[in-house]
């Protein structure tokens, strides 16, 4: 059977030494080290790529050079913003009690264009929110069917519009001496990223800043999570309520000690759809590991670049840390 030459980057089977020793008093065995793929190998998808070792390192940290763990990549935090190619904001959202079925006390608000509270300056973000809230300017209402008593609801929203600079909005409101209903919102922003496939930011990944802009909370506008009716409450704080990551928690009309009216707003702070993770490495040796090889399958067809972090190690810590790197050709088998 025929198979594709393997290329390496450099010679002496391609190691490449890309980093420098630390400085310590003698106290480290000198690293001594190599890594060459075995002669066995076949480089076909679906088949492992064995590498050996050779050498006195300590530790040993691999990166295998496929999506999501290539070296090169270990600071990266995002994508070029083509790669966004959907993205999709889902509410789960229950609704309850509350007046005349055709009144909503809730408005969901996304943006491109905000820019974000301070969560620290009331006066300039009272300012921020007074002229979102004077006709929702640079923002899309998002529909729903209002008061579908006690029915659990996942809302779907297309959100590839706003992909460099999203946010989400949530506007609670009511005319003194009316009912307030209750709501339970559980957001969570789903994108489709070219080549690395489904990334999802739930609630815990999103940060919410909540203002408002009732006359009773003029001295603490940021107020939520507080004690009983009439009150917004965020997850992750004390105070939540586990029914939701997201509850405001309605009151009937002409209720005492409720905020009159009702004008309570939640922002997400915004953020670009192309974010994604540092690429990222696996250790597959410590000091007291005996390692002399290690494989790993490639499940698509390319040329690889595997990347080693070896080093030697004592009480004090690594030294000796140095960069190998090996680049190979994987092809599909032969039929």
């Amino acid at each position: 059977m025929k198979t594709k030459r393997i290329t390496y980057l450099a010679a002496a089977l391609g190691l490449v030494l890309a980093g420098s020793s630390c400085e310590h008093e003698e106290i480290y065995e000198p690293l001594e080290f190599s890594v060459r793929l075995a002669p066995t190998n076949t480089y076909r998808t679906g088949e492992p790529v064995v590498f050996h070792f050779g050498g006195n390192a300590d530790y040993i940290t691999v990166w295998n050079g496929d999506l999501g763990h290539e070296y090169r990549y270990r600071e990266r935090t995002s994508v070029p913003m083509d790669y966004v190619e959907g993205a999709d904001l889902q509410i789960r959202l229950r609704q309850r009690y509350g007046g005349n079925a055709d009144v909503s006390n809730l408005d969901l608000l996304v943006s491109g264009e905000y820019q974000g509270l301070s969560g620290e300056d009331a006066d300039a973000d009272r300012q921020i929110v007074e002229a979102i809230g004077s006709g929702y300017n640079g923002w899309e209402v998002l529909k729903y069917t209002p008061n579908k008593d006690n029915e659990v609801e996942t809302l779907h929203y297309d959100i590839t519009k706003y992909k460099e600079n999203f946010s989400f909005g949530m506007h609670f409101f009511q005319e003194a001496g009316t009912a307030m209903r209750t709501y339970f919102i559980d957001p969570k922003i789903t994108v489709q990223l070219k080549e690395y496939g489904e990334q999802v930011y739930n609630y815990s990944s999103l940060d919410f800043i909540t203002f408002s802009l009732a006359s009773e909370h003029a001295s603490d506008p940021y107020i939520h999570n507080q004690d009983g009716n009439g009150n917004l409450k965020m997850a992750g704080e004390t105070g939540a309520n586990s029914a939701a990551n997201i509850v405001f928690q309605g009151f009937n009309a002409g209720a005492a000690n409720m905020p009159n009216p009702v004008n309570q707003w939640a922002f997400m702070q915004p953020i670009p759809l192309n974010l994604i993770a540092p690429d990222t490495g696996q250790s597959i040796k410590g000091v007291t590991d005996d390692v002399r090889s290690y494989s790993y399958t490639y499940d698509r067809p390319g040329t690889y670049t595997a990347t080693f972090i070896v080093g030697n190690g004592n009480y004090q810590g690594e030294s000796g840390v140095r960069v190998y790197e090996l680049t190979f050709t994987v092809i599909d088998p032969i039929e």
